[in-house]
């Protein structure tokens, strides 16, 4: 397979998916895509529990165990964020969306055939 040069990442951060392939279930990484082994699918088509398994998978793989506080002086624990997207709740919406809006971001800054169809 053909390597493909993707945009500087650190080091630690290779641990989390990219993203997730729901047809072969499978989370895609950056080395992995970077070696021609896997490519990306693209966010726009997963469907929201595809999404809920890659911000889980994201936030379980993250080195990082702070705590997370908000502006309204709360704070999540990495396993209370997980616990609170498994659920639904408007915070765990809020933290899905911003994990994986970075992320689209992020992603934004790839080759395209870096990218399944």
């Amino acid at each position: 397979m053909k390597k493909i040069t993707l945009p500087p990442i650190v080091e630690a951060a290779k641990a989390k998916p990219l993203s997730y392939n729901p047809f072969t279930q499978e989370f895609i990484y950056y080395d992995k895509v970077s070696r021609g082994e896997q490519k990306i699918y693209p966010l726009a088509k997963l469907d929201d529990n595809s999404r809920i398994k890659l911000a889980i998978k994201r936030y379980q793989a993250s080195e990082e165990n702070t705590q997370v506080s908000t502006l309204n002086g709360e704070s999540y624990s990495k396993e209370t964020i997980i616990e609170q997207i498994k659920k639904k709740t408007s915070v765990g919406e809020n933290f899905l969306s911003l994990d994986l809006n970075y992320l689209e971001y992020y992603l934004s800054t790839f080759p395209s055939d870096a990218f399944s169809e």
